[in-house]
């Protein structure tokens, strides 16, 4: 990895969504030069290159932030996301099982298969686990399913209820947006049954011991960037503006 790089890989689902991130970031260098944007992108959220020197901006999980990188990145800037159920710099996930299901809640989905994206996914896994553990007390996630699977993308859990090898999943609502929007027939084969709480939306970082640019400064840019990106591209990210959430804000979606 010579260049010095930005890692667009949270929400890159597609060809698609890789563009208009990165014209979204190129037109953001051309408004301020002096925030010296890398031009180089990478589709991304591999340890590898979120945490290497060259990679100087990274969107990517609060629940990774806070339990695994906070010694090393901190929060520049949240999206706040233009799509029905969100409100400011939060989002959420939905509790999705097969159509073909007879469960229409959590506490109905006990003892069955669970599909996740990840143990270090807060949408796939912290607010499911909080869900069952927290607000509804009904003891250890681990316990009140029969088998958690690793799916390692939404995609693939999705694909996991579709195939019927998994009853129920948590997908991050704006993922389901994107996935959707392109796999239309997904509604027809899939049930939401409900929504987790909500959590500070996934942040763009930057590394502590030598930071990109101050945080106000990019939040401007990329607001400003927004508002002249192509329509097309703004119709493909579904992005307000962005605005800044502290470290603290994300400690408290921590398990």
């Amino acid at each position: 990895m010579s260049k010095e790089s930005i890692a667009i890989g949270m929400y890159s689902i597609d060809e698609e969504m890789e563009k208009a991130w990165q014209e979204l970031f190129l037109l953001a260098g051309k408004i301020n030069p002096e925030l010296l944007l890398p031009e180089s992108f990478l589709n991304s959220v591999d340890d590898k290159a979120i945490l290497s020197k060259k990679t100087r901006l990274s969107h990517i999980c609060g629940l990774l932030l806070t339990d695994q990188y906070s010694k090393q990145l901190k929060p520049l800037c949240s999206p706040h996301f233009d799509m029905k159920g969100f409100e400011g710099p939060y989002y959420f996930s939905y509790f999705i099982v097969p159509k073909t299901s007879t469960v229409n809640s959590i506490d109905e989905s006990k003892g069955m298969f669970a599909v996740i994206n990840n143990f270090d996914s807060n949408s796939g896994f912290n607010v499911l686990r909080h869900e069952i553990e927290i607000l509804r007390k009904l003891g250890s996630m681990d316990k009140f399913y029969k088998k958690i699977t690793i799916s390692g993308a939404h995609k693939n859990s999705l694909q996991c209820l579709i195939d019927e090898k998994a009853d129920i999943a948590s997908i991050d609502a704006a993922s389901y947006y994107y996935l959707q929007r392109n796999n239309p027939e997904l509604k027809n084969k899939l049930k939401i049954i409900g929504s987790s709480i909500k959590s500070p939306s996934p942040p763009f970082v930057t590394h502590r011991k030598n930071p990109l640019c101050l945080s106000s400064e990019l939040i401007l840019t990329l607001n400003e960037a927004l508002l002249k990106l192509n329509i097309a591209h703004q119709n493909t990210l579904k992005i307000k503006h962005f605005s800044f959430v502290p470290f603290s804000d994300y400690e408290a979606i921590a398990r």
